[in-house]
Formats: C-alpha cells, structure tokens, sequence
C-alpha cells in the first residue's frame, strides 16, 4: 500500500489518534486541516498530505477554521527523536529562528545551513525559515483570540519585525487579515499578563503530575496548590510567571506574567516541556501496556507523564544537591514584583561559576556552570543527548544515576532508565524484579522506547 493510500484511509476513519501526524490539504478549496476534520471527504484528486501545517503553509494552503489544524500538537516523532531534525524543529518550536536566525540555529547544530535546510526539507518538507514562519503565525493567531493586546504588541511578541510582515503573515496563514481573528471576549492587558490554553493528546494524569512537581518544589521558585502550578522563570529577555491550571479535558489554561512580551514563545514552549504536553500517551500505553510489571500500572494511571522543567541548568543544579532553598536567596535574582509565594528567580550559571558556595556539592555546580557558560555543555531540549550526558559523567561529582535524571528530565529523552537509582533499585524488589543495577539495565530493555516512562510508573 502506497504512503498515499494508507494517509488517505486514515483521514477517511476520522480517528482523532491521527491529528498532528499529518494534515490534509485541499485543492479545490485551498485548506488543509487535521485528519479528523468532520468535513467532507474530499476526492483523491485533489487531497495532498503533509507532515507539518508548515508544510502545507509554504504550498499555498490555509488553515481550516472549522477543525483548527494549526492549534493541535505537532507529530510526537519529533519530541522523541533525537537526531538533527528533532533537534532543530524543537529549537525552532522554541524561537530558536527568531533570537539566532538560521545561521545561528546550524552553528548550535554544528552543521551548515545548506545541511540543515536539506535535511529538514527531505524530512518535513520545508526548510527552518518557513517553519520559523509558520510558527509566529501560530503564536500570533493564539495572542489574538486569547488576549486583548492591541495588534501591534501581538505582531512583535509573536517575532514579526514589523506589523506590515505580521499582517502580510497572517493572511497568508488563515486567509484573512489579524483583526477577524478576534474573539470579542479575550481578556488580558498590554502589561504582559496573558491568558492563553494549551492543547495536548488525552489522557493526562494531572494529580500524579502535580504530585510530582510539588515533591521537589523549591521555596521561593515553584508553589503547587490543587490543581495548580506557579513557577518563576528566568527567560531571555527578563523573567516570568507562569500558573498552569488543568482544568480542561485537552487543554491547560496558563497565565502569563511577563516583563517582556517577546518572551511568550519561550514560555509557552517552557510550560509545553514542564509537563509534557506533546506526548502521545496512547502509544505509550500501548506499547507498555502489555508487559506484566508495567502494564497493569498503566491501566492504573494512564496518561503519565515524565515532568520536565524550566530551566535544564536549574534541574541539573537541584539533582546534584538536592533542595538548595540557599541559592535561591543567596544567589537568585529576586522579582520585581513577589507574587504567590514566589520571589526569585534561580542563580543564572554566570553567577554560580564564581559564587562562592559553602556546599559539599560546590565545585560540581561550579564545574557544572562553568561548562554551561562557555558553551561546552548543552541542557536543553536542542541539545544533543549522548554528547551532553558524556559531558555530564565528566565532570566531577556527577553520578551516571544524576547523568540519567538530567536526561530524562532536561534533554526530554523518552528512553533512559536510571538503573542505579537507590529508590528505583528498591521499587524493582518491591515488583520481582532484580535489585541488581546490571539484572535491572537488562530487564529494562523490554520497556524500549520508552524506557523513561517505565521509570515514571515504577516511581509513581
């Protein structure tokens, strides 16, 4: 069966399971639109699919009013890869196009631009400036119909460098100019206090989440209180605040309290990886949920995710020295304005690589900031995973158990499994399983590729 035709019937069963895996486009009306859509099928004749809405964008197509395509999560390949395009399109996500431009995007790569754009157009079908292109289209279309921003603010926090290019953009993206986008009853302000919802793939388990998150909430950064989540950020044009609250069955209402406006692309891709949102948990299950130790925890707590974080150099900082609250007042840079309980922000690398800290763990975080600073040591979601992880396990003091945690956590590498983990090691015994570190290592090869989430359910 032809790629063709296996897109085509997946679109005609309407299977949900489908949306972001692909959109479809349509000719003879010049729309694309998730695979779900509840529009009539449309002839063979005139259907083209393509991987990314960014895709189909660059070929002419709009986004469909009716089913949203461009507002559902993005293919969860590319949150799981962790080669060059997975890489690149999870900077792109971030707004890595719009602070570095193209050729900064291939210098953090270390491939040329030529490499880049012919790797990403053989993949997903369109180069990094078309995907930087579409993804301010997003970003803007979301500010319009959440907020009341005046349309001038939108085009810039959205990355545009002009309102003329903003409003060219967007016509070209939905069809029509900003101003009809326009829900009448959006709330917000132009001080930076935004109100937006983000979609994931159902289930999520958002008690066990929660429960997690507030575990290793620090004093001063994070407050988990019911059903929601506050954390400072410190982002790259001036710090946040960010409350998540879970209170849909696909969607997450966060609001935003930004000292610039620029940096709404950072943290909503911030919040997207503090809680995993672009997991597909049906596949997960799926692949897990017949093993005998694991699955049975599945059918327990579906939709488990593997937190995130904010900041990768914060969350490897905390896994080797635990709960510092000290750093944080010490070291951190306070907030213009406290807000529920939150204070400051946590100490930049630059300011760690020469504090003087008086912690049995002071010359790992020092070494540990030192990499960070001088580039050496990547701990985001671009980064690549194996390089970092070595990096990790050289520097002093860095356990390969710590190593694993970072990766999980940080880098968003869905199969790792801290086998030497003394509480992991312990929940093995608890299940019959070997507490053995190496019987351990091997017996999780059965869980692949989602190892990570093995370890999730084992901890929960």
């Amino acid at each position: 069966m032809s790629e063709f035709e296996v897109f085509y019937r997946a679109m005609a069963s309407r299977d949900p399971r489908f949306d972001g895996r692909f959109v479809v486009a349509v000719t003879s009306t010049g729309v694309y639109c998730r695979p779900s859509c509840p529009s009539r099928t449309p002839q063979r004749r005139n259907t083209r699919f393509f991987t990314l809405p960014a895709a189909a964008e660059a070929a002419g197509f709009r986004a469909c009013r009716r089913c949203r395509p461009d507002v559902q999560p993005t293919s969860p390949e590319w949150n799981v890869r962790g080669d060059l395009v997975g890489r690149a399109l999870r900077l792109i996500a971030g707004g890595g196009v719009d602070d570095e431009g193209v050729a900064g995007l291939a210098r953090r790569l270390a491939v040329s631009e030529r490499h880049l754009h012919r790797q990403l157009v053989a993949e997903v079908g369109v180069g990094p400036q078309m995907l930087a292109i579409s993804r301010r289209a997003r970003v803007a279309r979301m500010l319009i119909e959440s907020t009341a921003l005046p349309m001038s603010d939108v085009a810039f926090a959205a990355g545009y460098a002009s309102v003329r290019q903003f409003n060219h953009g967007m016509r070209a993206a939905f069809g029509c100019p900003p101003s009809e986008l326009r829900n009448t009853g959006s709330t917000g302000s132009a001080n930076g206090d935004l109100v937006l919802r983000l979609r994931y793939r159902p289930p999520l388990a958002w008690q066990a989440l929660l429960k997690s998150l507030a575990t290793r909430a620090l004093s001063g950064i994070e407050v988990v209180s019911g059903r929601c989540y506050r954390r400072a950020m410190r982002l790259p044009h001036g710090s946040g605040v960010v409350t998540a609250e879970f209170d849909g069955p696909s969607e997450v209402t966060i609001r935003l309290v930004l000292a610039d406006l620029r940096d709404v692309t950072a943290a909503v891709a911030r919040c997207r990886e503090i809680f995993d949102l672009d997991a597909d948990p049906l596949m997960i299950g799926d692949d897990l949920g017949s093993d005998p130790v694991i699955g049975p925890l599945v059918q327990l707590q579906p939709g488990l995710r593997v937190p995130g974080c904010a900041d990768g150099f914060e969350l490897a900082v905390r896994a080797v020295s635990g709960h510092q609250a000290a750093l944080v007042s010490q070291f951190g840079e306070p907030l213009r304005e406290p807000m529920f309980g939150l204070t400051h922000t946590f100490p930049s690398p630059e300011t760690l690589a020469e504090a003087d800290l008086a912690i049995p763990q002071a010359e790992t975080i020092r070494a540990l900031a030192k990499a960070v600073c001088t580039g050496e040591l990547s701990l985001d979601r671009g980064a690549d995973r194996e390089e970092s992880v070595a990096i990790l396990l050289a520097l002093p003091g860095i356990e390969p158990w710590t190593a694993t945690h970072i990766a999980m956590h940080a880098l968003g590498d869905p199969d790792v499994f801290p086998h030497t983990d003394p509480e992991l090691l312990a929940v093995a015994r608890q299940h019959g399983i070997s507490d053995s570190p190496g019987e351990l290592q091997r017996y999780a090869e059965r869980w692949r590729p989602w190892r990570s989430y093995a370890a999730m359910h084992l901890l929960a």
